[in-house]
This record gives C-alpha cells, sequence and structure tokens, in this order.
C-alpha cells in the first residue's frame, strides 16, 4: 500500500479523503462489511474460530448465525475476526466504528493498540471521524483521489479528546488563526491542513 511507503510499521495510521481501497497483496487484509454466503463458522474455517470471535467480543453463539441475522457492524466484527485468522501484516478498516456504541467504540480502540502493539500489526483506519482517531493513531494521513496531500502527526499536539467542534474551532481563532466555521470535521481537518500548507510556503 503505497501510502505506507517509507512510514514506520506496526504502528496505527488514520486515513481520510477519497481513496479507492483495494488490493491484491495477501499481506494486507481491508474489513469492510463483505457479506459472506454462509453461516459464520463455515466462513472463518478455522479451529481458531471461537478464539477469533472472542478477540473481536463476539461469544461462539455466532457461529451458527446467518449473514442474514447479523448487523451490519456485526458482519464488520466477523470478518475483523477473519482477518485475525489469517494473519496478515496490514490491516485496513473502513469505516469499521460506525454502529458502534461508545462503549464498543472505546473497547476496539483498545484492541487496536493491542494488535499493533502486541501483534506487531500495522494498522490502517479509514474513517471521516476525527474523534474517533485523534488518541489512537500515530498519524492522520489526508488523501484525494488516490494521491495523499497532507499528513498531520498526533506527535504535534497535545494527548486530549476532541473539543465539540464550535469549541475546537474558538481555540483555533484564539491563536490568531483565521478559520471559517464548519460543521463536519473532516471540513475542519481539511482546512487546518490548507491553512499548514500556506503557512509552510510563506517560511519558504
Amino acid at each position: 500500500m503505497t501510502i505506507l511507503n517509507n512510514k514506520p510499521k506496526e504502528k496505527i495510521y488514520g486515513l481520510m479523503g477519497n481513496i479507492n481501497l483495494t488490493t491484491n497483496n495477501t499481506n494486507i487484509s481491508i474489513v469492510t462489511s463483505y457479506k459472506f454466503g454462509s453461516t459464520v463458522k463455515d466462513y472463518l474455517n478455522s479451529p481458531k474460530d471461537i478464539s477469533s470471535l472472542k478477540m473481536v467480543y463476539l461469544n461462539e453463539t455466532y457461529l451458527s448465525k446467518k449473514i442474514e441475522e447479523l448487523s451490519e457492524s456485526e458482519i464488520k466484527k466477523v470478518n475483523l475476526a477473519k482477518t485475525l485468522i489469517t494473519n496478515p501484516k496490514i490491516i485496513v478498516l473502513n469505516y469499521f466504528e460506525k454502529g458502534l456504541t461508545n462503549k464498543e467504540q472505546k473497547d476496539y480502540q483498545r484492541l487496536f493498540k493491542k494488535l499493533s502493539n502486541d501483534y506487531h500489526k500495522t494498522i490502517l483506519i479509514y474513517t471521516n471521524d476525527i474523534s474517533f482517531i485523534w488518541n489512537l493513531t500515530k498519524e492522520i494521513i489526508y488523501v484525494d483521489k488516490n494521491e495523499v496531500i497532507n499528513t498531520y502527526s498526533s506527535d504535534d499536539v497535545p494527548s486530549i479528546n476532541i473539543p465539540p467542534i464550535k469549541e475546537f474551532i474558538t481555540l483555533i481563532r484564539n491563536k490568531n488563526i483565521n478559520i471559517d466555521d464548519y460543521k463536519e470535521t473532516s471540513d475542519l481537518l481539511k482546512a487546518i491542513y490548507r491553512i499548514k500548507e500556506s503557512n509552510n510556503e510563506i517560511s519558504n
């Protein structure tokens, strides 16, 4: 995956913007809401099926369930369990947080950290919810038409929870930075990138 070229492995990265998530590389697994045509047990097809389900916070009763019995978020969880069985080097999560409760989001954030730290996986989280990845990722990568436009390092900011967007905009303006009002965090992030690029051009 070229967007990870020259970046440290075994880290967690955020990905935002416009990109076509596809790969033929067997070392990369993309976790989506892919709909398998069998029971969960047949789909996982492994002696590790129960342990992999438990890792993604599902129990063994799911083994007998069919695709039509699962919610979209449960399908993604099962697909993550399948990914853990195949054991790729890079795991790409496509809007994985959608449909999860706040508690589940925190559970999976802990799991992703464990996969990176203990199992040495490189994890790429594609999302438009910056609050989900803010304290989780080493770096946020912004992409447009499959090209990396900019990156935003988590080391550049304090480790804090993202405040509501209006309060965050106020904090930016209090630093004498001119920025418009935004309703979506993804739009706000794009604006921050543009300001950063403009400042870099001026300093150069």
